[in-house]
């Protein structure tokens, strides 16, 4: 009998303790300060935003600020992180770990959410709760209403999705969602099935995503050859000069437009190979001229 007496309270102290372990966790993140500088640079390739474009206050951020602000600065192509929630929605996120912890202020969440949360460090909380957190820097979560909205006033610029869970789900919702204004969206597909799915859909134009998964780049033009591609985006990571560039060529021989993720130094940008005409950043701008 005082063992099953104990056992309840065995576990209240246990999820007591991952409480507290869980918010210190996450004010430790909140109060973190991380700073993010900009580098002006004039190029001919275009510079695609990332994760809706850094903030001076860190990376990924996806909010509608960012939009605005890398918009005023001249971009016109912006990558943006989409994840589901419980309740069918999708919300700009990267991930439910460390980016949730460092730019939401997770302290507003009731406490029996908490409770999950630190049982479940990487649950994801529905559209109505992450509407209804504190942003860093008082910024605008972005949902694909929003997303709608932005579009319909600001109609040179194109987005990038960047789907983390069930991309051909999302791209559906995210069509729906958008309606005619899908035309200006590049949906980057991660499997070949997708693209004939991107196509009907009515997206603008369709991008491999070469990350999910990740095949030799000597493997791409033979496994992609005669696919509806407008773009390939791969990891500047993984090029090497000299060596890469004739399977780079022979992706363009076939009609493809060359991206790389994730660029955000100008001398490495400069280093990269001619053939590659767009740079995913968080952090380059572009100069003066407008390039």
């Amino acid at each position: 009998m005082s063992l099953l007496l104990s056992l309840p309270l065995m576990l209240l102290l246990i999820l007591a303790t991952a409480w507290v372990i869980w918010r210190q966790r996450t004010r430790r993140a909140w109060r973190r300060e991380s700073r993010l500088d900009f580098e002006t640079v004039s190029t001919p390739k275009t510079l695609i935003a990332h994760a809706c474009g850094g903030s001076a206050i860190g990376s990924y951020p996806n909010a509608l600020e960012s939009l605005d602000q890398w918009h005023a600065m001249g971009v016109r192509y912006f990558e943006f992180d989409l994840q589901p929630t419980p309740d069918g929605s999708w919300i700009g996120l990267h991930d439910w770990g460390p980016t949730l912890m460092r730019w939401f202020d997770l302290s507003g969440l009731p406490l029996k959410e908490q409770m999950l949360a630190a049982l479940q460090p990487r649950r994801a909380l529905s559209s109505g709760l992450m509407t209804s957190l504190r942003m860093r820097g008082d910024l605008t979560v972005i949902t694909l209403r929003r997303l709608r909205a932005w579009l319909q006033v600001h109609p040179e610029a194109w987005l990038v999705t960047d789907i983390k869970q069930d991309n051909a789900a999302g791209l559906q919702d995210l069509a729906r969602a958008l309606g005619p204004l899908v035309q200006r969206v590049v949906a980057q597909v991660f499997t070949i099935e997708e693209i004939g799915l991107a196509r009907r859909l009515g997206y603008g134009r369709v991008a491999w995503a070469n990350y999910v998964p990740r095949w030799p780049l000597n493997a791409l033009p033979a496994g992609l050859a005669g696919q509806h591609l407008d773009l390939v985006v791969l990891d500047q990571r993984r090029l090497r000069s000299g060596t890469d560039e004739p399977h780079l060529q022979a992706l363009i021989n076939q009609g493809f437009a060359i991206w790389v993720f994730t660029v955000n130094d100008r001398q490495r940008m400069e280093a990269l190979p001619e053939c590659v005409t767009g740079v995913i950043t968080d952090c380059l701008v572009p100069g003066p001229d407008g390039h």
